[in-house]
């Protein structure tokens, strides 16, 4: 199960460039020098996994252990974010992580299709007498625009042919269920929807986009975002993390197209198919609640673990503040240490030669060690970089170096 940080999070962070960040942090003890280990490999041991801001999942998950309930926990988390309820609106998530550039759905009674300008043709399960095994919306083969959209079907024998094309550009496809499963080239289920499914014609590619309620929307994401099993009142805390978050890109949206992704760049929509007693139990409890800060959405941030300690989001309710429902975790849960062979750094920037040592230059001045690292220099036999410690996370791997509150072992 993925409980990994996800956002509008990880794409802010990962712009920060290979730069010193000057004027920013508390500068690093002069201690906190570290020098090329003999065996060429560093050892470094950190706390918490992701960004830091806003809830922890893990922390949350602690907090309803003990008791709390989701009001309290998304009060400490985003404290001075108001809980105002919403109707529930229609929101379009791009659905191209999990589908890639395919709009394929397998074939059932009562599909019905739209191009949005009054062509509607049901989706028949058979062909002749054959039946029919998926549909899906592509380009045609030959002939039309650049906005022609075509409605394909592929039978059980393999033959795959076109019904109708149409010059708006997509076609809808829904169910009278309500639901759609979305497969893949060889009609292997990928997801099941709560919503319709639309293939929309983007130059050479079809770009998928699920549209559902924002209610429906939370329960698909909730269960992807932390384990379903977990206590009620930690999921209804993600609920409410998760619409809110929804909410805020509802009045920006990311494309003309769609509203907010379905990858860990915004947060994870995975269909319904991994709903739990538990998960729906959670957002049927917190319907319709989101947080607000001067009556907009609030950008609600979230992440696996903060370490014991939250990172400031550059707005007032997602302080930098102590976490105490990180207390009392598995240590495997917040803490962890790797490995970085010097070679790595080595090929990341063989401008500088040889490596010969890194030095902390800054920290957030945020907790134990001085905080989060903000910036290190990487000396070599023939120059030096200075990174930020989000980058020195990408070429290390985010799932390796799980977080910037790391400390190397040893130093000079």
């Amino acid at each position: 199960m993925r409980i990994t940080p996800t956002s509008r999070r990880a794409a802010a962070v990962a712009a920060v460039s290979a730069a010193v960040i000057a004027g920013s942090g508390a500068p690093a003890s002069a201690a906190e020098s570290y020098s090329r280990p003999a065996d060429g490999t560093l050892e470094i041991t950190g706390r918490g996994f992701g960004h830091g801001r806003g809830m922890s999942q893990y922390g949350a998950m602690n907090a309803a252990r003990q008791g709390r309930s989701w009001q309290q926990i998304v009060s400490h988390y985003y404290p001075g974010a108001t809980q105002t309820r919403l109707a529930d609106p229609t929101i379009r998530v791009g659905v191209a992580g999990r589908l890639g550039n395919a709009a394929r759905v397998a074939a059932e009674p009562g599909l019905v299709a739209d191009d949005g300008r009054g062509q509607v043709v049901r989706l028949s399960v058979v062909d002749g007498t054959v039946p029919v095994r998926s549909w899906q919306v592509d380009r045609p083969t030959s002939g039309g625009t650049t906005t022609t959209a075509t409605l394909w079907f592929t039978t059980s024998a393999g033959q795959r042919k076109a019904l109708r094309s149409t010059s708006s550009g997509r076609w809808t496809i829904r169910a009278t269920d309500g639901t759609v499963t979305a497969v893949g080239s060889t009609g292997t289920p990928v997801a099941t929807y709560l919503g319709s499914l639309t293939g929309i014609r983007s130059g050479t590619t079809i770009s998928p986009v699920v549209t559902t309620t924002l209610e429906s929307y939370v329960r698909q994401v909730v269960p992807f975002e932390s384990p379903g099993s977990w206590p009620v009142q930690a999921l209804a805390a993600q609920s409410v993390a998760a619409r809110s978050y929804a909410a805020s890109w509802l009045r920006k949206p990311r494309t003309s197209t769609y509203d907010i992704c379905d990858t860990a760049a915004c947060q994870v929509f995975g269909g319904i198919t991994s709903e739990t007693t538990n998960s729906r139990t959670a957002v049927a409890a917190s319907k319709g609640i989101i947080l607000t800060r001067a009556g907009l959405p609030a950008h609600t941030e979230f992440g696996s673990s903060n370490g014991g300690q939250t990172v400031y989001g550059n707005v007032s309710y997602l302080p930098a503040q102590a976490d105490p429902y990180e207390t009392g975790l598995a240590p495997t849960t917040n803490t962890w240490g790797v490995s970085v062979p010097v070679s790595k750094l080595e090929r990341a920037y063989p401008a500088i030669g040889s490596f010969q040592r890194m030095t902390v230059l800054a920290r957030d001045g945020k907790g134990l060690w001085g905080g989060r690292v903000l910036t290190v220099r990487l000396q070599g036999t023939r120059g030096s970089v200075d990174v930020s410690g989000e980058r020195l996370r990408s070429v290390v791997g985010g799932t390796a170096l799980r977080s910037t509150y790391f400390k190397p072992v040893s130093s000079l």
